[in-house]
């Protein structure tokens, strides 16, 4: 047994047995200048006499003395485990610069905590200088976007691969996860793909100079970005600011094109469908609603012809259009034959002359559709 130690043993169990705050306050004292020793080593039988004086130390739950612990303890990395695994489960104020600092307590404790303490905990940890994988998977799992963004600002965390995966399919629709989950050490081309269509236009650039990422990658992402975008916001998809939103959204990425209009119908999503329609053909809103309404497909065909729809593609928006309509949605054989028929008697100049009138007298297009001719 050490001398210091030895010589100091009475006087710290006659504080242990006293069970006024003052005293409790010394023992914790003379405890935190014991491990605050450099090259303190205890023997089993020291370490034993220590925590039995900590057991009578913990024994009190007087917030005035835990936060004198910690205090107390304030800069020791080798707080002694017992008493920062108890102070680590004690209200955030308490434990939070144990949590985020002491290093005595192992990576199975701070999981326990992350699992069993509030976010506010996790959030603390999240903090630490270093971070094993197993707590970051710890971390990451509680899919708190607090607790995430700080696991992914922190480069002293390591990554595992899940949870790369997590935070790069969060980051998604969490903005504030996207430039530091680009920027990380362990993000893969993979994951980097995925995310490449979710981020700003100076992050896409990073990512391609990075990540080498190729064109037909791109190509590909942007598809599925878009599947999940419209996904996403499956319960939105009649509101029209929403779906504005989601439009400016595409206008951004340069996402806005002919090939995008039957994806989004395939998708339900007929609102925006005529606000993309209507930014194609730069029409207003309420003049497309009324082209996309009408029975006969002639005016639709004029506005699919005039900004350089094919055939094919007519039929496939005509036909999806339709799924707008309430009630009965089937198309009769006629209908389509006849919306068929206006859009082959069109040439694509006249059909833009026709949406250039539509644009500067909207109450033309607003008349009966027999009005129109169409096909002169």
């Amino acid at each position: 047994m050490t001398s210091r130690l030895q010589q100091q043993l009475p006087a710290m169990f006659a504080l242990a047995h006293d069970r006024s705050e003052s005293a409790r306050i010394d023992l914790a004292g003379k405890l935190a200048d014991l491990f605050l020793t450099d090259g303190t080593q205890l023997s089993l039988r020291e370490e034993e006499l220590v925590n039995e004086l900590i057991d009578q130390l913990l024994i009190t739950q007087s917030p005035v003395l835990r936060a004198q612990l910690v205090q107390k303890f304030a800069d020791a990395s080798n707080m002694p485990r017992k008493v920062a695994m108890n102070l680590a489960c004690d209200n955030i104020d308490i434990a939070g610069k144990v949590l985020r600092t002491c290093r005595t307590l192992t990576n199975e404790d701070l999981i326990v905590v992350v699992e069993s303490q509030s976010i506010d905990h996790a959030c603390a940890i999240a903090q630490r200088e270093q971070i094993a994988e197993a707590v970051a998977d710890a971390l990451v799992t509680t899919g708190d976007a607090r607790v995430m963004q700080l696991v992914a600002e922190n480069l002293g965390a390591q990554l595992s691969r899940k949870a790369v995966d997590v935070l790069a399919e969060t980051a998604r629709f969490t903005e504030a996860l996207r430039e530091p989950m680009m920027r990380r050490p362990e993000m893969t081309v993979v994951a980097a793909t995925r995310l490449y269509w979710w981020v700003s236009q100076d992050l896409r650039r990073y990512a391609m100079k990075r990540y080498g990422i190729a064109m037909g990658q791109i190509d590909k992402a942007l598809a599925t970005t878009i599947d999940e975008l419209l996904s996403y916001h499956q319960l939105e998809k009649t509101n029209d600011q929403v779906m504005h939103q989601v439009a400016d959204w595409l206008v951004e990425r340069d996402a806005i094109s002919l090939q995008i209009l039957p994806q989004v119908l395939r998708l339900g999503h007929f609102r925006l469908f005529n606000i993309v329609l209507g930014r194609l053909a730069d029409l207003d809103l309420t003049l497309v609603d009324a082209i996309v309404a009408e029975m006969g497909g002639r005016q639709l065909a004029a506005v699919c012809r005039a900004i350089g729809i094919n055939k094919p593609g007519f039929v496939s928006i005509f036909l999806l259009s339709r799924g707008a309509r309430p009630g009965e949605q089937i198309v009769h054989p006629r209908e389509l034959s006849n919306a068929l028929a206006a859009f082959d008697r069109l040439t694509i100049p006249l059909a833009q002359d026709l949406l250039n009138s539509w644009k500067h007298d909207p109450s033309y297009l607003l008349k009966a559709s027999d009005d129109f001719a169409l096909g002169a």
